[in-house]
Protein backbone atom coordinates (compact mmCIF):
# COMPACT_ATOMS: atom_id res chain seq x y z
CA UNK A 1 0.00 0.00 0.00
CA UNK A 2 1.22 3.51 -0.98
CA UNK A 3 1.52 5.45 2.25
CA UNK A 4 1.71 9.49 2.91
CA UNK A 5 4.70 10.56 3.86
CA UNK A 6 3.05 11.36 7.37
CA UNK A 7 2.48 7.59 7.69
CA UNK A 8 6.00 6.67 6.32
CA UNK A 9 7.23 8.73 9.10
CA UNK A 10 5.36 7.28 11.77
CA UNK A 11 6.47 4.02 11.13
CA UNK A 12 9.71 5.13 11.43
CA UNK A 13 9.35 6.87 15.23
CA UNK A 14 7.10 3.34 16.07
CA UNK A 15 10.56 1.46 14.84
CA UNK A 16 8.70 -0.21 11.72
CA UNK A 17 10.47 -0.48 8.05
CA UNK A 18 7.86 1.86 5.91
CA UNK A 19 8.38 2.68 2.24
CA UNK A 20 11.52 4.78 1.90
CA UNK A 21 13.43 6.61 3.94
CA UNK A 22 12.07 10.00 5.67
CA UNK A 23 13.90 12.81 5.32
CA UNK A 24 12.80 15.58 7.29
CA UNK A 25 13.97 17.76 4.42
CA UNK A 26 10.84 16.55 2.28
CA UNK A 27 8.53 14.78 4.05
CA UNK A 28 8.03 16.76 6.96
CA UNK A 29 6.34 20.38 8.19
CA UNK A 30 9.42 21.85 9.96
CA UNK A 31 9.14 24.09 12.75
CA UNK A 32 12.26 25.23 13.75
CA UNK A 33 14.03 28.42 15.11
CA UNK A 34 10.13 29.68 16.27
CA UNK A 35 9.15 32.97 16.92
CA UNK A 36 9.14 33.93 20.61
CA UNK A 37 10.72 30.86 21.78
CA UNK A 38 14.22 32.14 21.48
CA UNK A 39 16.44 29.50 23.07
CA UNK A 40 19.11 30.75 20.51
CA UNK A 41 19.12 34.28 19.06
CA UNK A 42 16.11 35.09 16.83
CA UNK A 43 16.25 33.02 13.65
CA UNK A 44 19.43 31.48 14.34
CA UNK A 45 21.63 34.69 13.52
CA UNK A 46 23.20 37.08 15.88
CA UNK A 47 21.72 38.95 19.09
CA UNK A 48 20.72 37.35 22.57
CA UNK A 49 18.48 35.12 23.58
CA UNK A 50 15.35 35.05 25.82
CA UNK A 51 18.71 34.12 29.11
CA UNK A 52 19.71 37.05 27.49
CA UNK A 53 23.21 34.84 26.22
CA UNK A 54 24.57 36.16 23.25
CA UNK A 55 25.40 34.61 19.85
CA UNK A 56 26.96 35.20 16.86
CA UNK A 57 25.75 34.12 13.32
CA UNK A 58 29.02 31.49 12.09
CA UNK A 59 29.06 31.15 8.37
CA UNK A 60 30.79 27.90 8.12
CA UNK A 61 28.65 26.19 10.09
CA UNK A 62 25.92 28.16 8.91
CA UNK A 63 24.35 28.53 12.31
CA UNK A 64 24.49 30.69 15.61
CA UNK A 65 27.08 29.66 18.50
CA UNK A 66 27.41 31.45 21.64
CA UNK A 67 30.02 34.54 21.29
CA UNK A 68 32.91 33.59 23.65
CA UNK A 69 34.05 37.48 23.52
CA UNK A 70 31.09 38.35 26.13
CA UNK A 71 31.51 37.44 29.66
CA UNK A 72 29.26 34.73 30.97
CA UNK A 73 25.73 35.47 32.35
CA UNK A 74 26.76 33.05 35.62
CA UNK A 75 30.41 32.24 36.72
CA UNK A 76 29.50 30.07 39.92
CA UNK A 77 26.38 27.43 39.64
CA UNK A 78 25.80 27.91 43.23
CA UNK A 79 24.36 31.83 42.12
CA UNK A 80 21.72 30.42 39.46
CA UNK A 81 19.09 31.55 41.47
CA UNK A 82 19.75 34.78 42.11
CA UNK A 83 21.62 35.22 38.69
CA UNK A 84 19.33 33.54 36.04
CA UNK A 85 16.19 35.28 35.36
CA UNK A 86 13.97 32.40 33.24
CA UNK A 87 11.56 33.75 30.48
CA UNK A 88 7.97 33.94 31.08
CA UNK A 89 6.42 31.96 28.39
CA UNK A 90 3.32 33.03 29.60
CA UNK A 91 3.61 36.51 28.18
CA UNK A 92 3.94 34.70 24.56
CA UNK A 93 0.90 35.24 22.04
CA UNK A 94 1.75 31.98 20.77
CA UNK A 95 -1.01 32.06 18.23
CA UNK A 96 -0.11 34.65 16.37
CA UNK A 97 3.80 32.71 16.82
CA UNK A 98 2.59 29.58 15.23
CA UNK A 99 0.63 31.85 12.54
CA UNK A 100 3.85 33.89 11.98
CA UNK A 101 5.71 30.27 11.72
CA UNK A 102 2.74 29.55 8.94
CA UNK A 103 1.39 26.38 10.96
CA UNK A 104 -1.91 27.19 8.89
CA UNK A 105 0.02 26.37 5.73
CA UNK A 106 0.95 23.11 6.75
CA UNK A 107 0.73 19.46 4.24
CA UNK A 108 -1.74 18.08 5.95
CA UNK A 109 0.50 14.42 4.01
CA UNK A 110 3.21 15.53 5.86
CA UNK A 111 4.79 14.74 9.87
CA UNK A 112 4.40 17.25 11.94
CA UNK A 113 8.29 17.58 13.53
CA UNK A 114 9.43 20.48 15.86
CA UNK A 115 13.01 21.06 17.39
CA UNK A 116 13.63 22.29 21.33
CA UNK A 117 17.57 23.64 21.22
CA UNK A 118 19.76 24.00 24.12
CA UNK A 119 18.97 20.84 26.41
CA UNK A 120 20.56 20.71 29.49
CA UNK A 121 24.09 20.64 29.12
CA UNK A 122 23.69 23.27 26.05
CA UNK A 123 22.03 25.78 28.11
CA UNK A 124 24.59 25.11 31.23
CA UNK A 125 27.56 25.87 28.77
CA UNK A 126 25.63 28.48 27.28
CA UNK A 127 25.05 29.93 30.52
CA UNK A 128 28.88 29.65 31.75
CA UNK A 129 31.42 29.17 29.39
CA UNK A 130 32.33 25.27 28.17
CA UNK A 131 34.89 24.75 31.09
CA UNK A 132 33.45 26.74 34.08
CA UNK A 133 30.04 24.04 32.89
CA UNK A 134 32.10 21.08 33.01
CA UNK A 135 33.70 21.86 36.31
CA UNK A 136 30.42 22.88 38.11
CA UNK A 137 29.25 19.36 37.32
CA UNK A 138 32.04 17.91 38.84
CA UNK A 139 32.41 20.47 41.69
CA UNK A 140 28.55 21.52 42.41
CA UNK A 141 26.68 18.80 40.99
CA UNK A 142 23.97 18.86 43.71
CA UNK A 143 23.73 22.53 41.92
CA UNK A 144 23.74 21.61 38.86
CA UNK A 145 21.09 19.21 39.07
CA UNK A 146 18.87 21.66 40.64
CA UNK A 147 19.28 24.18 37.92
CA UNK A 148 18.29 21.45 35.52
CA UNK A 149 15.69 20.33 37.59
CA UNK A 150 13.52 24.18 37.13
CA UNK A 151 15.08 24.22 33.66
CA UNK A 152 13.06 21.37 32.85
CA UNK A 153 10.36 22.86 34.12
CA UNK A 154 10.43 25.21 31.34
CA UNK A 155 11.22 22.66 29.01
CA UNK A 156 8.46 20.18 29.85
CA UNK A 157 6.17 23.90 28.92
CA UNK A 158 8.23 24.35 25.77
CA UNK A 159 6.86 20.95 24.53
CA UNK A 160 3.12 21.96 25.52
CA UNK A 161 3.32 24.39 23.47
CA UNK A 162 4.74 22.92 20.86
CA UNK A 163 1.74 20.37 20.63
CA UNK A 164 -1.10 22.93 21.61
CA UNK A 165 0.31 25.61 18.82
CA UNK A 166 2.56 23.55 16.21
CA UNK A 167 0.39 20.40 16.71
CA UNK A 168 4.00 18.67 16.46
CA UNK A 169 3.97 14.79 16.50
CA UNK A 170 7.63 14.58 17.28
CA UNK A 171 10.22 16.91 19.37
CA UNK A 172 14.02 16.63 18.15
CA UNK A 173 15.58 17.81 21.87
CA UNK A 174 18.79 19.05 21.07
CA UNK A 175 21.56 18.35 23.28
CA UNK A 176 24.81 17.49 22.08
CA UNK A 177 27.18 15.35 24.74
CA UNK A 178 30.45 14.64 22.69
CA UNK A 179 33.45 15.15 20.39
CA UNK A 180 34.60 13.22 17.51
CA UNK A 181 36.43 11.31 20.13
CA UNK A 182 34.28 10.70 23.34
CA UNK A 183 31.83 12.24 25.91
CA UNK A 184 32.75 15.49 27.07
CA UNK A 185 32.23 13.64 30.72
CA UNK A 186 32.49 10.26 32.42
CA UNK A 187 28.80 8.24 31.01
CA UNK A 188 28.42 8.17 35.10
CA UNK A 189 28.16 11.84 35.47
CA UNK A 190 25.93 11.53 32.32
CA UNK A 191 23.39 8.79 34.09
CA UNK A 192 23.51 11.56 37.43
CA UNK A 193 23.27 14.55 35.90
CA UNK A 194 21.73 14.30 32.26
CA UNK A 195 20.07 11.31 31.78
CA UNK A 196 17.18 12.00 34.69
CA UNK A 197 16.06 15.86 32.86
CA UNK A 198 16.11 13.75 29.06
CA UNK A 199 13.96 10.91 31.23
CA UNK A 200 11.24 13.76 31.99
CA UNK A 201 11.12 15.30 28.44
CA UNK A 202 10.55 11.65 26.92
CA UNK A 203 7.71 11.23 29.25
CA UNK A 204 6.41 14.69 28.94
CA UNK A 205 6.24 14.33 24.68
CA UNK A 206 4.86 10.92 25.44
CA UNK A 207 2.13 11.92 27.81
CA UNK A 208 1.43 14.85 24.87
CA UNK A 209 1.10 12.07 22.52
CA UNK A 210 4.15 13.07 20.63
CA UNK A 211 7.47 11.03 19.73
CA UNK A 212 11.29 11.93 21.33
CA UNK A 213 13.81 12.24 18.86
CA UNK A 214 17.42 12.60 20.68
CA UNK A 215 19.45 14.97 18.54
CA UNK A 216 22.97 14.36 20.24
CA UNK A 217 26.16 15.43 18.32
CA UNK A 218 29.78 13.44 19.12
CA UNK A 219 31.04 9.82 19.80
CA UNK A 220 28.95 8.40 22.62
CA UNK A 221 28.95 4.64 22.03
CA UNK A 222 28.76 3.80 25.80
CA UNK A 223 25.33 5.35 26.58
CA UNK A 224 23.35 4.58 23.71
CA UNK A 225 21.76 1.57 24.91
CA UNK A 226 20.69 4.03 27.96
CA UNK A 227 18.27 5.58 25.63
CA UNK A 228 16.20 2.59 25.06
CA UNK A 229 15.84 2.41 28.60
CA UNK A 230 14.24 6.16 29.37
CA UNK A 231 12.24 5.42 26.04
CA UNK A 232 13.34 7.86 23.92
CA UNK A 233 11.89 6.55 20.22
CA UNK A 234 14.60 8.02 17.91
CA UNK A 235 18.54 8.91 18.07
CA UNK A 236 19.41 11.67 15.74
CA UNK A 237 23.03 11.42 16.15
CA UNK A 238 26.36 10.96 13.86
CA UNK A 239 28.32 8.01 12.23
CA UNK A 240 31.02 8.34 13.98
CA UNK A 241 28.89 6.24 16.75
CA UNK A 242 29.19 2.54 15.84
CA UNK A 243 26.32 2.13 15.05
CA UNK A 244 25.52 -1.26 13.30
CA UNK A 245 27.01 -2.29 17.68
CA UNK A 246 24.70 0.16 19.21
CA UNK A 247 21.86 -2.04 17.03
CA UNK A 248 22.71 -5.50 18.20
CA UNK A 249 22.01 -3.79 21.52
CA UNK A 250 19.01 -2.04 21.24
CA UNK A 251 17.53 -4.02 18.36
CA UNK A 252 14.03 -2.22 16.98
CA UNK A 253 13.58 -0.75 20.19
CA UNK A 254 15.28 2.11 19.03
CA UNK A 255 15.12 4.03 15.78
CA UNK A 256 18.41 5.59 14.12
CA UNK A 257 18.48 8.58 11.91
CA UNK A 258 22.37 9.07 11.00
CA UNK A 259 24.42 10.95 9.05
CA UNK A 260 27.36 9.18 7.69
CA UNK A 261 30.64 9.76 8.13
CA UNK A 262 31.14 13.45 6.85
CA UNK A 263 34.07 14.05 8.46
CA UNK A 264 36.05 11.17 7.39
CA UNK A 265 35.32 12.25 4.47
CA UNK A 266 35.50 15.84 4.38
CA UNK A 267 39.28 15.11 5.73
CA UNK A 268 40.16 13.01 2.78
CA UNK A 269 38.45 15.36 0.39
CA UNK A 270 41.27 18.19 2.15
CA UNK A 271 44.40 15.65 1.96
CA UNK A 272 43.22 15.64 -1.94
CA UNK A 273 42.58 12.28 -2.31
CA UNK A 274 38.43 11.40 -2.26
CA UNK A 275 37.13 10.88 -5.38
CA UNK A 276 33.01 10.63 -6.67
CA UNK A 277 34.38 6.27 -6.11
CA UNK A 278 35.37 6.41 -2.92
CA UNK A 279 32.30 9.20 -1.85
CA UNK A 280 29.80 6.25 -3.38
CA UNK A 281 31.41 3.22 -2.34
CA UNK A 282 31.62 4.76 1.65
CA UNK A 283 27.73 5.89 1.64
CA UNK A 284 27.03 2.71 -0.04
CA UNK A 285 28.44 0.80 2.99
CA UNK A 286 27.51 3.09 5.66
CA UNK A 287 23.66 3.16 4.41
CA UNK A 288 23.10 -0.23 3.41
CA UNK A 289 24.31 -1.97 6.42
CA UNK A 290 22.45 0.11 8.77
CA UNK A 291 19.03 -0.35 6.58
CA UNK A 292 19.56 -3.65 6.65
CA UNK A 293 20.52 -4.09 10.56
CA UNK A 294 17.72 -1.75 11.82
CA UNK A 295 15.13 0.98 11.84
CA UNK A 296 17.70 3.78 9.95
CA UNK A 297 17.34 6.85 8.21
CA UNK A 298 20.18 8.69 6.65
CA UNK A 299 20.65 12.58 7.65
CA UNK A 300 22.00 14.38 5.27
CA UNK A 301 22.70 18.11 6.70
CA UNK A 302 23.54 20.25 3.47
CA UNK A 303 26.99 21.06 3.31
CA UNK A 304 28.83 23.30 0.94
CA UNK A 305 31.32 20.47 -0.72
CA UNK A 306 31.70 19.28 -3.93
CA UNK A 307 31.16 15.62 -3.19
CA UNK A 308 27.41 16.03 -0.66
CA UNK A 309 25.41 16.26 -3.92
CA UNK A 310 27.56 12.48 -4.88
CA UNK A 311 26.47 11.16 -1.26
CA UNK A 312 23.22 12.26 -1.47
CA UNK A 313 22.41 10.72 -4.61
CA UNK A 314 23.76 7.38 -4.17
CA UNK A 315 22.04 7.11 -0.60
CA UNK A 316 19.26 7.32 -3.15
CA UNK A 317 20.19 4.44 -5.11
CA UNK A 318 20.54 2.52 -1.80
CA UNK A 319 16.80 3.77 -0.34
CA UNK A 320 15.43 1.82 -3.96
CA UNK A 321 17.26 -1.37 -2.88
CA UNK A 322 16.37 -1.64 0.27
CA UNK A 323 12.50 -0.45 -0.25
CA UNK A 324 11.95 -1.37 -4.33
CA UNK A 325 11.43 1.57 -6.74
Amino acid sequence: MALTAKENFRKFFQHERGEWFPSFFTDANLAVYLTGMDERAPGNRGGKDFFGCTWVYDEVGMAAVPDTSVPPILEDICDWREVLVFPDLDVVDWEASAKADKVDQYDPDKFNYAMLLEGPFERLHTLMGFENALCAMLTDPEEVAAFFDRLMEMKCKELEILRQYYKAEAVCFHDDWGTQLNMFFSPATWRELIKPQIKKAVDKCHELGMFFDMHSCGKMDQIIPDFVEIGIDSFQGQGINDILAAMDKTGNKLSYNVTPRYQELEAAAAAGSLTEEIVREKVRDEVMACAQKGIYTPAFVPLRNWWFPIALDEAAKCGKEIFGE
